[in-house]
């Protein structure tokens, strides 16, 4: 139940995230003809391709757990007895967590005292911004969580020869 619910969860950050990062080349685009065919582009083209391009990193970061992206500990891992794996396994995923709360305590706060400030182009308040940071380290939890679950049962399931 908890693995489909992170599936589906993941789906629909994937597909959000590739429709960020779609928009972000289609303003991109729209900045260098503009500027070819007019001599000057619009500002507010690039403010929100960054503003794009920082939410896509935080959101794919978060669903790059899945399929097992992020830099981790194989190699020293696989050189030990299984019962010491685990240990590792468990010792990553406190660390993660540690830090994934981190980010969500901190990148709210964060972006509760941004709200005040605004975009230059789009004018845009910067809390909405910055808002990917707890929302990708909630998600990032949600996901190291399930990697570990699913790292260990399987392990389990392997051995007992399922």
């Amino acid at each position: 139940m908890y693995k489909t619910i992170v599936s589906h969860l993941n789906k629909v950050v994937e597909l959000i995230s590739a429709t960020m990062l779609g928009l972000m080349v289609v303003l991109i685009f729209f900045q260098v003809i503009s500027r070819e065919i007019m001599g000057s582009s619009f500002p507010w083209t690039e403010e929100a391709a960054r503003y794009l391009m920082f939410w896509v990193t935080f959101l794919g970061a978060s669903f790059a757990f899945q399929y097992g992206a992020h830099i981790g500990i194989e190699f020293f891992k696989m050189k030990c007895p299984p019962m010491l794996q685990k240990v590792f396994e468990i010792a990553a995923l406190l660390c993660g967590a540690t830090f994934f709360l981190f980010m969500i305590v901190q990148g709210y706060a964060f972006a509760e005292r941004s709200m005040v400030q605004t975009s230059a182009a789009l004018n845009l308040p910067m809390g909405y911004v910055y808002m990917v940071i707890p929302i990708s380290g909630f998600l990032m939890l949600l996901n190291a969580i399930d990697v570990t679950i699913q790292s260990i049962i399987g392990n389990e399931l392997e051995k007992k020869g399922l």
